[in-house]
C-alpha cells in the first residue's frame, strides 16, 4: 500500500499558508470575532476535504482500482495547459493596474492565489464537462 506521507505533508504546509494568510488579513479587520469563525471554517472545511479525498483513495487502492484514472490525468492536464495562458494573462492586468492593487507583497499574493483559482475552475470545467481541447 502506498505511503501518503506526502499528501499528508502538502496538506499541512497548505493549511498553515492559508492560516498565516488569514492571520496576517486579520490585522485590518476591526471585528476579530468575524476573523476566529472565518479561519476556523476555512481550516475545517480544508481539513475535512482532504481527509476525505486521502480516505477515497485507500478505499480506491484497496479495492484494485487505479489510482488515477486516464481521464483525470488528461483533465489535468488540459487544466494545467489553459492555465498557464490564463495565468500569464492575469499577471499582465494585475502588473497594469498595479497602483489599484496595493504594493509588491499584496500584488505577489493575489497574482499567485489567483493562478490557482483559475487552475482550480480550469479543472472543474475539465472534470465536469470532459470537453477537452483535441487540436
Amino acid at each position: 500500500m502506498k505511503k501518503y506521507s506526502k499528501e499528508i505533508a502538502i496538506g499541512v504546509i497548505l493549511v498553515l499558508f492559508f492560516m498565516s494568510l488569514i492571520a496576517g488579513l486579520m490585522q485590518y479587520e476591526s471585528n476579530p470575532l468575524i476573523n476566529y469563525i472565518l479561519v476556523t471554517a476555512i481550516i475545517i472545511i480544508g481539513l475535512t476535504t482532504f481527509i476525505t479525498k486521502i480516505i477515497k483513495k485507500r478505499s480506491d487502492i484497496a479495492s484494485g482500482a487505479p489510482e488515477e484514472d486516464e481521464f483525470t490525468k488528461f483533465a489535468k492536464l488540459n487544466a494545467s495547459s489553459k492555465t498557464f495562458f490564463l495565468s500569464m494573462s492575469f499577471w499582465f492586468f494585475l502588473y497594469l493596474f498595479y497602483s489599484a492593487v496595493g504594493g509588491e507583497y499584496e500584488q505577489l499574493g493575489i497574482g499567485i492565489l489567483g493562478s490557482a483559482l483559475i487552475y482550480g475552475i480550469c479543472l472543474w470545467y475539465y472534470r465536469s464537462t470532459g470537453k477537452f481541447d483535441e487540436k
